[in-house]
């Protein structure tokens, strides 16, 4: 804060503290009220479904990592070089691992279907 700007004071609410805005001593208290048509509790099943986003980006990721591993263990040839060895294969795997997340989000989603949470 710089000295040109006024220093901000705080301002309390003193309404919330007077008598008037306190409950009277013979009030009952909100449990005991009774309910409002239409506000009371209702049994819904809750469903935990994966998401297919980070199951798909972990296939990605592991594919990235296998290729880099097998680019940098291999030696070049006389055909490719090893950035362009990476690049294939990081392609290739990189379908083969985003289609492994999504077909284990599916099987994590049918198994976790069937055991749906009851919750009020």
């Amino acid at each position: 804060m710089s000295e040109d700007q006024p220093a901000r004071e705080a301002v309390h609410d003193d309404a919330a503290t007077t008598p008037a805005a306190q409950a009277p001593a013979d009030a009952t208290p909100a449990d005991d009220a009774p309910e409002a048509e239409g506000t009371g509790f209702v049994q819904v099943n809750r469903r935990r479904a994966p998401r297919y986003r980070a199951f798909v980006v972990t296939g990605l990721v592991l594919a990235f990592v296998v290729a880099a591993v097998v680019a940098v263990l291999t030696p070049p040839s006389d055909g490719y070089s090893q950035q362009a060895l990476f690049g294939y294969l990081f392609v290739s795997l990189g379908v083969v691992g985003s289609l492994l997340g999504g077909l284990a989000a599916v099987l994590v989603e049918r198994r976790s279907g069937r055991r749906s949470a009851s919750r009020r």
